[in-house]
């Protein structure tokens, strides 16, 4: 009887454990669970060093411009089939939004490696924790937000790959918002 009395303790704790995991987590998914229902929320702090040094990334010095918060890796096997996107979208709205590029759980010389690879040309900070994605509620890689000129999320909320169509009237949208 008593190894049958270990298993059930032993699987009450686990659920427990999971229902305390789900509830904390719960609250990490509404910006993207609110986005994706058409909702504009207030956009996370977002205050992480660039990849390349220097000053700090601070999402607050970007009001008055719509900002393109992607979430993307090196190891990402989705992530190169946007770079063409993000790196044209950068090009051409540069002056009226801005992109970054949230590197996530990787290495610096990865990173690098890959905005050689696919030109990056725009903002890259380090997310080395995956702590700002659990804030925002990225699921996966790549992610990506639009944060309208007044620092709110706006719809859509893209996870995959954003294709450039749908970007570039995410952006245009947001500037006319």
């Amino acid at each position: 009887m008593r190894p049958v009395r270990a298993v059930a303790i032993v699987a009450v704790v686990a659920l427990l454990g999971l229902l305390v995991w789900d509830v904390a987590h719960q609250q990490n998914k509404g910006i993207a669970t609110k986005v994706d229902r058409g909702e504009t929320v207030a956009a996370p702090s977002l205050d992480l060093p660039r990849l390349g040094g220097g000053q700090k990334f601070d999402l607050a010095a970007y009001r008055g411009k719509v900002v393109v918060v992607n979430f993307w890796a090196s190891w990402c096997d989705e992530c190169p089939l946007e770079a063409k996107a993000l790196h044209d979208a950068a090009d051409r709205w540069r002056g009226k939004a801005v992109i970054v590029g949230i590197d996530t759980k990787d290495l610096a010389s990865s990173a690098k490696h890959y905005m050689s690879k696919y030109r990056v040309n725009y903002e890259v900070v380090r997310d080395v924790s995956g702590n700002q994605g659990d804030r925002w509620g990225v699921t996966g890689y790549p992610e990506t937000f639009i944060v309208n000129r007044s620092g709110k999320v706006v719809p859509p909320h893209v996870v995959g790959p954003v294709p450039a169509g749908q970007l570039n009237a995410a952006i245009r949208n947001a500037i006319r918002s």
